[in-house]
């Protein structure tokens, strides 16, 4: 294992140094109490059993149980430091780990996946596991060498040549198991990533017959992840093996070597039973070690993973604007993706007052997706900015801003729990607040014919709820909170003929309440009601004026309907 401390585990250090300091301070003194059972067998052998003396039995008997209670003790005190410490790397780590791991998602346009959490589980569970009390006890395995020593130097030098031995093969077990326990590692993630995928395209899958050949490369996977496991495994034990051998072969040379030293009169018998406890005692760290070595390469691996997370740099903290009123404007936006050279976007610009709406289309692949996710901050432009009331999107305090602002994206997410609760966006509020969002997106007919009404328990994928469904209580988790910019991508995308007429109204309520949208659409009949058009043609702005103006021109022959003027906010 790497001497270099991590970054991350200075961090936990700082947090947490008094209780790390103790459980090592204890970890001496159990050391030291250790010492008790080879004093007690010494005077046992030496004087109780040479003088009959009963009371030196009785004083060195209590003496003996006190260490041993005090050693439980300290033993319970320090397990309970260790989980206290773990308890505490959660704390510490885990909120903002998720919320990088949420960061990195929406820049890579992927998932990050939860491997990193359950990464710093893992290496919360190491590091309160018989690991770390090993690690804690192998310093002062030369306590006891030093103890054989003072008995007489040549059962200090077989115990350290003992000890010496154990520790090159602890060594030789972790340079053995550590590659492939790696590369089982790498290959289990696919593997797993390979299922995720699967079972949530489980349909696709089952429709066109693609298991058999998906089950090639699982079972690849599944194979290799097995195979190199068992080898680490099969080196694992031989190291074992070879371990126990030493440590039996270093017993027999203490005891013979003391027997020796016995029968030429160097050394009492009760010094003999004393070296082979302390012998005992001063291995049994590194034969802790060497048996739970897959437990600390597990804790490496993970540690380097969520050290690997916390690379990706933050967000910016800023402080909370004023609440907007709507004016939106973008300024020269350009945005390259993470490991792309092509721009997507390229000099985007375009202005909105509040109350305003603007329809965007474009080609497949045109930017509009992009687009709409730069408008909200999800993810920072290459070039330029986006502005809300001349803030920065990107840099505005996300909280304060996701309650100006509303989302719908092209894919529809729910999360697991009640429509109120998804509506809501997992706020707690007065449950007319819901019922107006509702309302407002021509939701809530829709809702209470649902067995439990907005109690509703959906999935995270809002299985149980039609494409048209979700889109509506998307729609109604959009505009809740009363929001001053709503952008909404390919809203009608699941919408039948009544949820068409329930967008073409929400449009109008958003307008009466002076609230400025943000429409991606196709269908021209999306954007009749709409105030402007921007047209984006390869990244660029093609076309950009009143809908009036710029529907004809893409659509010819459909007409727009007449702007309507916007009233005073409800």
């Amino acid at each position: 294992m790497s001497l270099n401390i991590p970054p991350l585990l200075r961090q936990a250090y700082a947090g947490s140094k008094s209780a790390i300091l103790a459980a090592a301070g204890f970890s001496f003194a159990l050391n030291l109490l250790s010492l008790a059972m080879p004093l007690f067998t010494m005077q046992l052998y030496n004087r109780v059993l040479l003088s009959g003396s009963e009371a030196t039995l009785t004083v060195i008997c209590v003496a003996a149980l006190a260490a041993l209670g005090a050693s439980a003790l300290l033993e319970d005190v320090r397990s309970r430091l260790l989980v206290s410490f773990g308890c505490r790397l959660d704390a510490q780590f885990s909120a903002p780990l998720f919320a990088r791991l949420v960061e990195t998602s929406v820049r890579t346009g992927g998932m990050a996946g939860a491997q990193a959490l359950r990464d710093l589980d893992t290496l919360r569970q190491v590091m309160t596991g018989g690991g770390t009390l090993a690690l804690l006890d192998l310093p002062w395995a030369p306590l006891f060498i030093l103890g054989c020593a003072f008995l007489h130097p040549l059962l200090g030098l077989v115990s350290l040549i003992g000890a010496a031995s154990l520790l090159a093969l602890a060594v030789l077990n972790q340079q053995v198991v550590e590659e492939p326990l790696a590369e089982s590692g790498r290959s289990g993630e696919a593997s797993y990533g390979l299922t995720d995928s699967v079972m949530r395209n489980a349909e696709v899958v089952q429709a066109m017959g693609m298991l058999p050949a998906i089950l090639v490369d699982w079972r690849r996977l599944r194979l290799v992840m097995m195979h190199r496991q068992a080898e680490a495994s099969m080196r694992n034990a031989n190291i074992g093996a070879m371990v126990k051998f030493f440590r039996y072969a270093l017993q027999v040379a203490i005891f013979a070597t003391g027997a020796w030293l016995v029968v030429s009169q160097k050394m009492s018998s009760g010094a003999l039973f004393a070296a082979s406890i302390m012998t005992t005692r001063a291995l049994a760290p590194i034969d802790q070690t060497v048996g739970v070595w897959r437990q600390l390469v597990a804790g490496k691996t993970a540690l380097q993973r969520v050290e690997a997370a916390f690379t990706a740099a933050p967000r910016p903290s800023a402080m909370p604007l004023p609440n907007p009123v709507g004016r939106l404007s973008a300024e020269g936006l350009a945005y390259v993706a993470p490991g792309g050279r092509a721009p997507i976007l390229n000099n985007v610009s375009f202005a909105l007052e509040p109350g305003e709406s603007v329809g965007i289309v474009g080609a497949s692949a045109a930017g509009k997706s992009t687009l709409a996710r730069l408008i909200v901050g999800a993810v920072k432009p290459t070039g330029g900015v986006v502005r809300l009331d001349s803030g920065d999107v990107y840099s505005w305090d996300r909280e304060a801003f996701g309650r100006a602002v509303g989302y719908l994206p092209q894919d529809i997410e729910l999360f697991d729990g009640t429509i109120k609760d998804n509506i809501a966006r997992f706020r707690a509020c007065e449950p007319d607040q819901v019922v107006l969002a509702a309302r407002i997106a021509g939701a809530h007919e829709m809702i209470l014919r649902l067995p439990n009404g907005y109690d509703t328990v959906i999935g995270a994928t809002g299985a149980t709820l039609s494409g048209g469904q979700r889109q509506r209580i998307g729609l109604a988790r959009a505009v809740f909170g009363d929001p001053r910019l709503v952008v909404l991508d390919e809203p009608n995308a699941s919408l039948d003929g009544e949820g068409e007429a329930a967008l073409a109204q929400l449009l109008g309520r958003l307008k009466t309440r002076g609230c400025s949208v943000v429409m991606i659409a196709h269908k021209p009949s999306a954007l009749a009601g709409l105030d402007k058009v921007l047209v984006l043609m390869n990244g660029g702005v093609a076309a950009f004026g009143l809908t009036g103006q710029i529907l004809p021109m893409i659509a010819p022959g459909f007409r727009a309907a007449a702007p309507q003027p916007m009233q005073a906010r409800a």
